[in-house]
């Protein structure tokens, strides 16, 4: 008795150390969140402004259809309709893209401003219109105003200023699609998601309550809290929101009053 007695102590043993949990382990597992994605609203108001989340009528483009004959048609001025959708050559013009239309504006003689024989030219495949001159006077740099380095190496096509009725708070960068995008000063990342019109976004707060903003990227590469230095890639050029090609839109404000960047930048 003794015997089956012992044996049957061992197999009760047995049983229950198969049946104890196992000792927990701690570890601190990386953030799952992929870079870029934002947990909340930007903290600053970017929603409908700099030219990029405007509303208005809007023309589908039919086969056939050019900038100049959707301008004449709408009496609409053909520099606005290109500023409003953000596009730079005529040739990119798709069949089927909506264009949000700028509102009516008398014209000399009923046509658009724009010299009608480039846009032509242009449309049917040719040289496009040459690029904004680059002789416009710049607004002097703001009192302390931070050192800013070019956030991307490429063409400014598309300037500070109002669109008709719309206020374009930055400057249009054009580069090719996956171009490193660096941070302008050093700072810190206030948001990093996908805003409306913006598409993907980051904000940076610098010192003395200076923000900039990029945007349309292809990849944000940073999130919210990281902490920058100056030329430390941040993203890559890219084409999302409301965008017509690769290019980075970029805004410095002072607060939430936008600047001009090219009064600020190194020439």
């Amino acid at each position: 008795m003794s015997g089956w007695f012992a044996r049957g102590l061992v197999l009760s043993a047995l049983a229950l150390g198969a049946c104890a949990p196992p000792k927990a382990t701690w570890t601190r597992r990386p953030d799952p969140r992929p870079a870029g994605t934002a947990t909340r609203p930007p903290p600053v108001s970017v929603d409908g402004a700099g030219g990029h989340g405007g509303g208005g009528p809007v023309h589908v483009v039919r086969e056939g259809e050019t900038l100049y004959s959707i301008a004449r048609r709408y009496g609409v001025d053909l520099d606005e309709l290109m500023d409003r959708n953000e596009i730079s050559d005529p040739r990119t013009l798709a069949v089927g893209r909506e264009l949000v239309l700028p509102p009516p504006r008398p014209t000399a003689g009923g046509t658009p401003t724009r010299a009608a024989s480039a846009v032509q030219v242009a449309s049917a495949g040719s040289a496009p219109p040459p690029p904004p001159s680059t002789s416009v006077q710049r607004a002097p740099p703001p009192s302390g105003a931070p050192a800013l380095r070019w956030p991307v190496k490429g063409v400014v096509h598309s300037r500070f200023g109002p669109r008709g009725k719309v206020r374009h708070d930055g400057i249009d960068i054009a580069a090719p699609e996956g171009t490193p995008i660096h941070a302008a000063a050093d700072g810190e990342v206030i948001f990093a998601g996908v805003q409306r019109g913006y598409g993907n976004l980051v904000i940076l707060r610098h010192e003395g309550g200076w923000v900039t903003i990029y945007a349309h990227n292809r990849k944000n590469l940073v999130r919210e809290g990281d902490r920058v230095r100056q030329g430390q890639v941040i993203g890559e050029v890219g084409r999302t929101g409301r965008a017509t090609g690769p290019h980075v839109h970029f805004e410095v404000r002072k607060g939430t009053s936008p600047v001009d960047p090219q009064s600020i930048l190194p020439r």
